[in-house]
């Protein structure tokens, strides 16, 4: 009866360095035990370090990982796969939309501006970019206590007085 051996996958690899993933046996603690000191023992590792939690195994070598892949086999430990993941690309971070739909705004500020239409369009877009990207955002800024714009303390005893119920 053959035993199939456990498949780990080359996670990342840089010169002298690896990491690999043997996902089926993650959480098996005496299997990464064994296989730390069955790979300690192959020509041309340095040092072996295992994590059983998340199924990686970290292995610093001076030889080929080709040939770390195939004594490996040899001892029966693991099968080195050979789709290498290492060259994919990583995925693309998310774009906010706020972010994207300001800077479409501040384009077409932009080019509104070199037509010569200043006031209305150009200020306008202009306003709402800047906005949108969080250039105007005022929430992380500090304000003194007490304090309120011109206008807002101008309109405030009026604006206090309409609002305020009529005795009779």
């Amino acid at each position: 009866m053959t035993d199939v051996l456990p498949v780990a996958e080359l996670v990342h690899a840089i010169a002298g360095r690896a990491r690999l993933r043997i996902v089926r046996r993650r959480g098996d603690g005496v299997f990464f035990a064994a296989m730390a000191s069955g790979l300690s023992t192959i020509p041309g590792v340095r040092e072996v370090d295992v994590r059983p939690l998340t199924g990686s195994i970290l292995v610093q070598h001076d030889a080929s990982l080709e040939d770390i892949g195939a004594a490996a086999r040899a001892a029966r430990l693991f099968v080195l796969d050979d789709a290498r993941s290492v060259t994919s690309p990583a995925p693309a971070a998310p774009l906010d939309p706020g972010t994207v739909i300001g800077l479409g705004l501040g384009a077409v500020a932009v080019w509104q501006l070199l037509q010569g239409r200043i006031l209305p369009p150009a200020i306008t877009l202009a306003w709402y970019a800047a906005t949108l990207t969080g250039l105007l955002s005022q929430a992380d800024k500090p304000t003194p206590a007490g304090f309120q714009p011109a206008w807002r303390a101008a309109l405030s005893p009026a604006h206090d007085a309409a609002r305020r119920p009529r005795s009779a």
